[in-house]
């Protein structure tokens, strides 16, 4: 029996943007593609899915044939560094991250 020592698609987060400012839709997209890829998985985007970019939809992949939704949002620790106060000070914020989650149809739930 033969162990996977890839990452499954849902552990595999890109960070993209800033703690500020979200990354482009398509680029957050194809840099989670392109770590999913490095990490060993045949990825193919779903060109006929439509996603709702304002929700933080990226794009649908299919990964060896389950369906997975990219999405960004803020979900990665980051240091930010501030002059509030007067003088450069560090404190923890979240940045923007993409990540997979897996479509769920009923049909994908029975078998």
């Amino acid at each position: 029996m033969s162990v996977d020592v890839r990452p499954d698609p849902v552990q595999i987060v890109a960070k993209v943007g800033s703690s500020f400012r979200a990354a482009d839709p398509e680029r957050a997209f194809e840099v989670w593609v392109c770590l999913a890829s490095k990490a060993g998985w045949h990825v193919s985007p779903v060109e006929d899915v439509s996603v709702d970019r304002g929700a933080g939809e990226c794009g649908v992949v299919d990964i060896e044939g389950l369906r997975y939704l990219v999405r960004q949002s803020l979900r990665v620790r980051r240091t930010l560094v501030d002059d509030v106060t007067g003088g450069p000070a560090e404190r923890p914020a979240f940045g923007f991250a993409a990540w997979a989650e897996p479509v769920l149809s009923q049909e994908s739930m029975e078998s």
